[in-house]
């Protein structure tokens, strides 16, 4: 049951210290709702620290400026602990005790699993982004929408919408950016960076994708080793945009990518057309996300037998929708 605005900000101001964690392998809406609230925290005053262990790639430095997130938890007893962006505590990565025995702790999301439990929760699976959320909390606790702040929530919004394409995209998803645009958020550069500028490393990654992506019927899919990413110098985020080019083409219902982050673990981003739901795909293998857009982090032998597996369990959930439907 969700916990009011009005609750969570008045446990804000109530704090002293307070720490912001966000889920692993970031994303953009996951760099803005936590990078928003984390400057929305020190406008009052508050003793705050922000998490995350993953390195920052150049790109994703560009877009946020400076880097204020700690690689290591201080061991400080903050008063009040904050996820955003987090559906489950596995996605916390090696935060997740820490946040789970925290002596008070909020959770801001936007996706519908309740698996991560807060104190007070305030999750919202009809807004397109947490980063809506950290700005309806923003508006509530009456702080100064600065154009800091505004930048963030506006790349953490834009990111998860993809541009405001996906399907998540509401009426609220366009005022919030129309209100990011009033405070002047910085949207010429962050639209330059995100979508209008390529390394070489993305031209040679583009390359890669063209040449190597198969398709099985209306699913289309790319596969990338530990020794791809390693010929190519390049991180997982490097390619994490080959299942929405995927899904681009035309006749292309559902698409992913598997890619191999360590040794025979893999990084599954999962993408669906209107009316395909990826998510339920992505739980079968204790995965999450939206109805369109899901991931998996999950330990397999052998890239190939994984492939098979997501393949197979696309067509299973197909067959029992088409059998209810009577169309089968």
């Amino acid at each position: 049951m969700n916990s009011s605005l009005k609750e969570i900000s008045q446990e804000i101001k109530n704090a002293k210290s307070i720490a912001i964690f966000t889920h692993k392998n970031p994303d953009l809406d996951a760099f803005g709702s936590s990078l928003a609230l984390y400057y929305a925290c020190k406008q009052l005053g508050k003793d705050v620290d922000v998490f995350l262990k993953d390195d920052i790639n150049e790109r994703n430095l560009k877009l946020i400026g400076e880097n204020p997130y700690k690689n290591d938890f201080t061991g400080k007893d903050y008063d009040l602990m904050i996820s955003t962006d987090i559906s489950s505590p596995e996605l916390l990565g090696d935060f997740a005790d820490i946040f789970c025995n925290g002596r008070r702790k909020i959770v801001l999301d936007h996706h519908s699993s309740d698996s991560l439990k807060g104190d007070l929760t305030y999750r919202k699976p009809n807004y397109s982004s947490c980063s809506e959320v950290v700005n309806s909390l923003i508006k509530t606790m009456k702080i100064d929408f600065t154009e800091k702040i505004a930048s963030l929530i506006f790349i953490g919004l834009t990111g998860d919408t993809n541009s405001f394409v996906n399907t998540n995209v509401n009426a609220g998803s366009f005022y919030t950016a129309y209100k990011c645009v009033k405070a002047n958020a910085d949207i010429t550069n962050i639209n330059e960076i995100v979508y209008k500028t390529k390394t070489k490393k993305d031209i040679e990654l583009e390359k890669y994708l063209l040449n190597n992506f198969k398709l099985e019927g209306d699913i289309a899919y790319c596969l990338v080793t530990l020794k791809t990413l390693e010929d190519f110098n390049a991180v997982k985020d490097d390619c994490g945009f080959y299942s929405s080019e995927l899904l681009s083409m035309d006749g292309v219902n559902i698409s992913f990518s598997i890619i191999e982050q360590s040794p025979n673990f893999y990084s599954v981003s999962l993408r669906g057309k209107y009316g395909y739901n990826v998510r339920d795909i992505a739980t079968k293998f204790g995965g999450g996300g939206h109805i369109n857009a899901a991931g998996i982090k999950k330990g397999a032998n052998d890239i190939n037998e994984f492939k098979d597996q997501i393949i197979n369990e696309a067509k299973r959930q197909r067959m029992s929708k088409w059998s209810w439907m009577g169309l089968y």
